[in-house]
């Protein structure tokens, strides 16, 4: 299953789909392009070995989690998967309704449309495929572009974890959010 929609810049068209095997280079270029940002991920070093690449493909095939591309069809492989949203397991049993949300978008690509496309279509996807009811979140307090989103989206802040994380000579605040999955898809 894929969505077809358009940049809402350019009006060029990308592909919001399930991932495949091939897409595991471009998935984890962008991971790490976060990372080299130092801002948006409480994560200090890049994932680089083809091992850690596969066996992160391997658990999300495995545990049957949610983990879509934005593709872009006017770029190669593997710069072609501009984005890429995983809504993975809670690790409780008793939680297995609840589907916890990552989201990466490649910096030239924010701010148009990419994010929410992604957001949407992983948790419609995880409520069809794996019949999540909940859909929870973290995000750094400075991050005031990914917080607009998802309160636009209707994720509501449910806790404030204070200086959460220690990143570039400062603490930082980490905020909390949730998503009832029958409250955003009616």
């Amino acid at each position: 299953m894929e969505r077809r929609t358009r940049l809402e810049d350019t009006n060029e068209e990308i592909i919001i789909r399930h991932i495949k095997k091939s897409d595991v280079d471009g998935i984890w270029n962008n991971f790490n392009e976060v990372v080299e940002e130092g801002i948006y991920l409480p994560i200090f070093i890049p994932v680089l070995t083809d091992h850690e690449k596969r066996s992160w493909y391997d658990h999300v095939k495995k545990e049957h989690e949610t983990c879509v591309v934005a593709e872009y069809p006017g770029l190669k492989k593997p710069h072609d998967i501009i984005g890429q949203c995983e809504i993975s397991n809670s690790e409780w049993d008793a939680a297995s309704h609840v589907g916890i949300l990552g989201i990466i978008v490649r910096k030239e690509f924010r701010n148009k449309g990419v994010g929410r496309a992604l957001i949407d279509f992983a948790i419609r996807e995880a409520k069809r495929i794996n019949n999540k009811k909940k859909i929870i979140l973290s995000c750094f307090s400075s991050n005031k572009r990914a917080l607009h989103l998802y309160k636009k989206m209707g994720f509501k802040k449910v806790g404030v974890r204070k200086k959460q994380f220690y990143l570039n000579t400062s603490y930082h605040d980490e905020v909390l959010m949730e998503l009832w999955i029958d409250d955003y898809v009616k």
